[in-house]
């Protein structure tokens, strides 16, 4: 959906160093080889922001994506968050539902408007 303005803006991509050294990256591997990340950002207001959440397309319906949203549900909890809220590529509105999102409003990005969803983690 957002090819074009992903080649013309390859930082919109990028994985900050410091979210790897911070501890904030979470990896999914199969059988030796990276299939998927995650980047839960630290509580604020209660929430842990999913910054960024990707499965290589071949490992996608694998569940590799509830695996690592079911890892962050796990870290939000030990850092106190009771929520963690997602700004959502529009593409993955279903995965979201899936694994237990409900929509929280619309947030503005570089390429439009996306809908933001939230997930309560519990205590």
């Amino acid at each position: 959906m957002y090819r074009a303005q992903l080649e013309a803006h390859p930082d919109a991509i990028e994985l900050p160093a410091e979210q790897i050294t911070a501890g904030l990256v979470r990896v999914a591997e199969q059988d030796g080889v990276v299939v998927g990340f995650a980047v839960l950002l630290a509580p604020s207001g209660g929430a842990c922001e999913l910054d960024g959440l990707f499965v290589e397309p071949e490992a996608m319906r694998g569940g590799v994506g509830r695996l690592l949203i079911e890892d962050a549900k796990s870290i939000a909890r030990e850092r106190g968050a009771t929520r963690i809220d997602v700004v959502a590529n529009p593409q993955a509105l279903a995965f979201y539902e899936a694994v237990g999102f409900k929509p929280a409003g619309e947030a503005r990005t570089r390429f439009g408007p996306a809908p933001r969803m939230t997930l309560a983690v519990g205590r």
